[in-house]
C-alpha cells in the first residue's frame, strides 16, 4: 500500500504560491482560499485520500480554511508576496501544479461564483452561517462525479 501525507493548509497554500511563480502567476488571498480548496477535493476525488488535514468551513465567500485566511489576510486583495520552500509529496504536488496551469488564471470573483453554483459542496451546506463545516465526505463525493464524468459547472 502506497504511503501518503496529509498537510496543513498553509503548508498547501505555499506550495500554490510557488507552483504560481514557477507559472508566471500570482495570487490574493481569495485566490488561495478557493484553489487551495480545490487541491484538497481533486485529492480527495482521484486519489481517496485528503490532501489537508483542517476542516473546510462554508464563509459568505465561498470554501475557506481558516488558517490560510488568518495567515495571508494581511495581504487584503493585493497578490501575495511570500514564499516558503515547502516541498510535498510527488501527487500532492502534481495536483497543484495541475490545478494551477488550469485554473490559476482565474479571479478570486471567478472563483467564489464557481462555489457558488447550484450543486457545490459549498451550496450544499450554506446556511447563511460561517461556522458551518464542509465535510469531506460531501466534497469527495462532488470531485469523484467530476472526475467520472469528465465535466462540471461547480467547483
Amino acid at each position: 500500500m502506497k504511503a501518503y501525507h496529509t498537510y496543513s493548509a498553509v503548508d498547501v497554500a505555499f506550495c500554490l504560491l510557488k507552483h504560481a511563480a514557477l507559472q508566471g502567476k500570482r495570487f490574493t488571498n481569495l485566490q488561495l482560499q478557493k484553489l487551495t480548496y480545490v487541491c484538497h477535493g481533486w485529492s480527495l476525488g482521484i486519489y481517496k485520500r485528503p490532501l489537508i488535514i483542517e476542516d473546510v468551513h462554508a464563509w459568505q465567500y465561498g470554501p475557506v480554511v481558516p488558517s490560510v485566511y488568518f495567515q495571508f489576510k494581511h495581504f487584503g486583495s493585493q497578490a501575495i508576496d511570500a514564499s516558503n520552500p515547502v516541498v510535498l509529496d510527488g501527487e500532492s504536488e502534481q495536483i497543484i501544479s495541475d490545478i494551477v496551469s488550469v485554473l490559476g488564471d482565474y479571479s478570486g470573483p471567478q472563483l467564489v461564483e464557481l462555489t457558488h453554483r447550484e450543486g457545490s459542496p459549498w451550496h450544499i451546506v450554506w446556511d447563511g452561517s460561517n461556522n458551518r463545516l464542509i465535510p469531506d465526505a460531501i466534497i469527495e463525493q462532488h470531485y469523484d462525479k467530476i472526475k467520472s464524468s469528465g465535466h462540471t459547472s461547480c467547483l
